[in-house]
């Protein structure tokens, strides 16, 4: 997304208050994106992977977006936009042992990695990841796909939903 300002208060009322000015984008209707056209639909996939990869490696660190659903994102000129940050965190979970790192989402769980500095491993990038796969790359990637893509986009598509036991996609 494009910052064009922000504002920070820090008073006795309100305590590290963030204010950002952002671009204006059209509300992210999936059933409207559903009825574009397939080559739309994966331009629009693109822009988030591009998204997911900043997240990743933001200056802040990995950024996670706890509640990552399609009203949290707008289209501004047919790229994808986050459009809210009141959920956005960098921290990633403190762990002892891997089943700290346990994720839990409602067709599938995962335990991710914890390292030796007591961090579980890429949890914030495997979060986003696996929501983009729940709410975006299964409806919008194989519909209508055309049929010499349809394999690798499977593979694509279950690459992002499926975990090895360490955490990590399957490529």
């Amino acid at each position: 997304f494009q910052l064009y300002g922000y504002c920070y208060q820090d008073s006795n009322d309100i305590p590290d208050t963030l204010t950002t000015i952002t671009e204006l984008g059209s509300p992210l209707e999936m059933i409207q994106l559903l009825q574009t056209s397939w080559e739309d639909r994966f331009r629009i996939c693109l822009s988030l992977v591009r998204l997911l990869h900043y997240l990743a490696h933001s200056p802040l660190g990995s950024v996670t977006l706890l509640d990552f659903r399609p009203r949290q994102f707008v289209i501004v000129d047919g790229e994808l936009k986050v459009t809210d940050l009141d959920d956005a965190s960098i921290e990633e979970s403190s762990c002892t042992s891997n089943s700290d790192c346990f994720m839990e989402f409602p067709a599938r769980n995962f335990t991710l990695p914890c390292s030796v500095e007591g961090r579980c491993q890429s949890m914030n990038e495997k979060r986003n990841l696996y929501n983009a796969y729940r709410f975006f790359f299964t409806y919008l990637l194989p519909h209508s796909a055309p049929s010499s893509l349809r394999p690798l986009l499977d593979k694509i598509v279950n690459a992002t939903g499926n975990r090895n036991k360490h955490g990590n996609a399957k490529y």
